[in-house]
């Protein structure tokens, strides 16, 4: 693996605690993609 910008991880970990965190853009739209996937289900039970 290079060290090119566009390769980045798009997750990495977290600077305190565990877990990992968005790094890039890419990783920031799975995250919007996952609460709107979320919050789709919650309104289509709630029916």
């Amino acid at each position: 693996m290079t060290n090119n910008p566009e390769h980045r991880p798009w997750f990495g970990p977290k600077r305190i605690g565990s877990g990992i965190r968005p790094q890039t853009w890419q990783g920031w739209a799975i995250v919007l993609a996952f609460a709107v996937i979320v919050a789709l289900i919650a309104i289509v039970a709630g029916h």
